[in-house]
């Protein structure tokens, strides 16, 4: 079962074993027993009847203490908590605990919402993320009134919402006491809808980009503006027509913020009056970890990092703006933040000779670097970023990189611990995807272009191939690497790879089904998988057993 790389942790996190035995230990785990078996009285018959099955084939499960399995259930994904359910009875009841199923999302349609009202009234259902999604087509009067009961029950848990049209915010705001984050960022476009940011006192994150109409910005904007007594720790901004009253609440919520996604539409190091707030805003910053900038000129990139204070330990610092205006703002970065950055990334950025030499400085301290459509001089980057063996640098993403076939093994050849490549845009031989597969055998997430090869794929069978990432959870690639575990008869499963996304190159332009269905072999736990440009249908797929027995999303469109 793959382990989950989002907030909530990792299944190889220390435990700290003092705190299972206490005297409080065995009052909790009643307390366990208790709610675990909530809704599970109709599937009892079923599991009884698994639960006492064994055989010589059977596998033992260690003596742990619930607690302990809950701290370790806690840490993946949704996906596969669905599989431990199917283990034994006693993972079933473990895996039904609130404090599991509360971190669950709940997605809310049209086309779901009778369905799970009818469900929360006849059982203990709870859920601490939800999204309300009304796919673009809005609620009926009818499903609004449905909504309101289903957040009766559930709103005073929800801590994490994402939201598509104000009005159903407006309408269920008092019903969200707790809530600590709301995403606005995909909002549509609605009249004469107000929402008021103070009837969520807990509100600790607030994500709105603003690229709607006017009218939908002023909305928001106007209930940001008029926030009291709420300190936001994390917000994504857009600083356009309604700059000043932005920079005046951002002021704020300066001291406060910790995470700040910055989009500014003009270039406000040419306008005296905004310039001048700008700085006097940025100066009360005292706490900010991460910063994303996008905007139209590196000046004004480089005037907000000129004014943020080197007091902030910044660990993450995400820079985008127009080829060829630069202004040298990683000279200002390494400077001020090299003791404390950990992950830097470059989108439309011109490496010059000046900032190549402050990007070898930070070489051995980064542990993620991205470089998206950047301008460079293929032989200084690679010395900039690994001059010599690098074994920091953890996560690499190199889009439209131009490097030539000595370069490209010079500089996988220093970094020796990638767990996550991103080399998309780039054409690929098959002797760099070997190269990579020798070197690179600590990879999780790989990202990579078809290949361009034409050569016959059983050339490729007498090198290294694929099966050294044992650890892949994420693959992107032509479907050429995979063959060739085929071709070599390899008794191979990815046994951690969730996520695959196959591309067709000169070699595999449009597979037969039965293609598909004999690589499944490969990938026992895979959850979502997409073939770009080839269309799939379900049954192809599906109707064949132990095909992708864990899949539960399909070129894109979710299978259940």
């Amino acid at each position: 079962m793959s382990k989950s790389n989002e907030k909530c942790g990792h299944v190889g996190e220390p435990i700290d074993s003092e705190m299972f035995h206490n005297s409080g230990c065995d009052t909790t785990l009643k307390k366990l027993d208790e709610a675990t078996q909530t809704g599970i009285a109709e599937t009892n018959d079923v599991m009884d009847s698994l639960s006492d099955i064994r055989d010589e084939n059977s596998i033992s499960l260690p003596a742990l203490p619930n607690e302990i399995w809950l701290r370790i259930f806690s840490n993946l994904s949704h996906g596969d908590l669905l599989q431990v359910k199917l283990v034994c009875k006693y993972w079933f009841e473990l895996a039904q605990a609130p404090q599991l199923q509360r971190k669950s999302k709940l997605v809310i349609t049209t086309q779901n919402l009778k369905n799970i009202c009818d469900f929360i009234k006849h059982q203990d259902f709870k859920r601490e993320s939800v999204v309300i999604d009304e796919e673009g087509r809005g609620f009926s009067s009818e499903d609004r009134e449905i909504l309101l009961t289903v957040f009766k029950h559930l709103g005073s848990d929800v801590v994490r919402l994402k939201i598509y049209e104000l009005s159903s915010l407006s309408m269920l705001s008092s019903l969200l006491p707790n809530l600590e984050e709301l995403n606005l960022l995909d909002i549509y476009s609605q009249k004469s809808v107000s929402v008021n940011f103070n009837q969520f006192p807990n509100l600790k994150s607030l994500l709105m980009d603003g690229d709607g109409d006017g009218k939908t910005q002023m909305q928001l904007f106007s209930s940001f503006y008029q926030m009291s007594g709420i300190r936001l720790e994390a917000l994504t901004l857009n600083i356009g027509r309604f700059a000043a009253s932005c920079l005046a609440a951002l002021a704020s919520h300066a001291s406060s913020l910790r995470w700040l996604n910055l989009k500014i539409d003009f270039d406000i190091s040419r306008d005296v009056i905004l310039q001048p707030q700008l700085e006097e805003t940025l100066k009360n910053f005292t706490q900010l970890e991460v910063l994303h900038i996008k905007c139209h000129s590196g000046a004004t990139a480089r005037a907000i990092l000129e004014n943020l204070p080197k007091g902030n330990r910044l660990k993450t610092i995400a820079l985008d703006f127009p080829y060829r205006d630069d202004n040298d703002v990683l000279e200002i970065v390494a400077q001020k933040w090299s003791h404390s950055l950990q992950r830097l990334e470059l989108a439309h950025y011109t490496v010059t000779e000046n900032s190549a030499k402050w990007l070898n400085s930070l070489s051995g301290k980064l542990n993620r670097l991205y470089l998206c459509e950047c301008e460079y001089v293929p032989e200084c980057l690679v010395n900039s970023i690994a001059p010599k063996t690098n074994k920091r640098l953890t996560e690499l993403k190199l889009v439209n990189s131009n490097l030539t076939p000595k370069l490209f093994c010079d500089l996988f050849q220093r970094l020796p611990n990638l767990t996550t490549l991103d080399f998309s845009c780039n054409q690929i031989t098959d002797l760099e995807m070997n190269y990579l597969f020798r070197h690179l055998v600590h990879l999780r997430h790989l990202f990579l272009d078809a290949c361009k090869s034409e050569n016959v794929i059983k050339q490729c069978c007498s090198t290294s191939n694929i099966s050294n990432l044992k650890n892949l959870q994420t693959l992107q690639s032509c479907l050429c690497p995979i063959k060739v575990l085929e071709i070599s008869k390899l008794d191979f499963k990815f046994k951690e790879l969730t996520k695959l996304y196959l591309s067709p190159c000169s070699r595999s332009k449009n597979p037969p089904a039965t293609t598909l269905v004999d690589i499944s072999k490969y990938f026992p736990v895979l959850e979502e998988f997409c073939f770009y440009n080839v269309i799939i249908r379900h049954t192809s797929i599906l109707s064949k057993p132990l095909c992708f027995p864990r899949l539960c999303r399909l070129n894109g469109q979710r299978l259940y």
